[in-house]
């Protein structure tokens, strides 16, 4: 087998991506460059996820068995596409519908992503290991938890927290380095790959300011459905679905000109963990 560098792999699919720009003369990305990191297939959290979530939740070895039975998953390789400040800044100043910009992200950002979830499965094939990126799987269902709400067989947020790129905020977006704007994407592999460190340990809130329970909360008050409580566990993750993929999404071909999933990421724009980590220095 060859050796696999999975972020030169990403920057290279990141880079002959013919349409990962703005539909704009002037070509702007809608990603920045991806952050990629590498959690250990075995690692405890991801069994710990089948009580959190719910026991529908694959671990790395179920979701890879789909399409390898004979392999053993050994790596999860995840990465953060940071969303382009053009739409961010735009995003900042809406306070119920998202901007076009946004929108535009939103829709076509997230078939860029699983363009990524495929030529990562695809070159790691070619190099002679088993890969499977569980979020795109035909089998990867929307599940009622009763644990916590609506949820699926694959979590791409919390795939990235055992992988090192960030801890979960009031909203429960990912706040990574690089901030909770962004998409994230992932793929199993039998690849046996070194792992990221995780700066933050086991806790799962270590970079919101919020969690102490006494900072913060910009996020609450930038959400329009009211869906997000003064703590983790009062999120209402139905009023966040019916805002974004009822009301925005009746809306939305009137208002953008285009059939998609426009999201609305308010929370994720005009808070201080838009573009980085906002319990580090700037000056790091």
């Amino acid at each position: 087998m060859t050796p696999v560098d999975p972020r030169a792999i990403l920057d290279q699919l990141y880079d002959a991506d013919a349409e990962k720009c703005f539909d704009d003369p002037a070509g702007v990305p809608l990603f920045d460059r991806p952050a990629v990191a590498v959690a250990r297939a075995d690692d405890p959290w991801f069994r710990r996820f089948k009580e959190l979530i719910g026991e529908f939740h694959w671990t790395p070895q179920e979701a890879l068995s789909m399409v390898a039975p004979q392999a053993t998953a050994r790596s999860v390789v995840c990465w953060c596409l940071p969303v382009a400040a053009l739409a961010r800044r735009d995003n900042r100043g809406e306070t119920s519908m998202p901007a076009r910009q946004w929108a535009y992200v939103r829709t076509f950002g997230e078939h860029f992503v699983t363009r990524l979830r495929h030529g990562m499965e695809r070159r790691l094939r070619e190099a002679g290991y088993a890969a499977v990126a569980p979020a795109v799987v035909p089998e990867n269902l929307l599940v009622q938890s009763p644990a916590v709400g609506l949820s699926s067989h694959w979590s791409e947020r919390h795939a990235a927290f055992v992988a090192g790129l960030g801890t979960f905020g009031l909203s429960g977006g990912l706040i990574t380095r690089r901030g909770i704007a962004h998409r994230l994407g992932s793929v199993v592999t039998d690849a046996d790959l070194a792992p990221t460190p995780r700066p933050y340990g086991d806790d799962p809130f270590a970079w919101c300011l919020r969690k102490d329970g006494s900072q913060c909360g910009v996020c609450i008050r930038r959400c329009p459905a009211g869906s997000i409580g003064p703590t983790a566990a009062d999120r209402d993750k139905e009023a966040c679905r019916l805002h974004a993929y009822d009301h925005i999404r009746r809306l939305g071909l009137a208002t953008f000109g285009w059939e998609g999933t426009y999201g609305c990421g308010l929370c994720q724009t005009g808070v201080p963990c838009e573009d980085r980590n906002p319990t580090e220095s700037t000056d790091r």
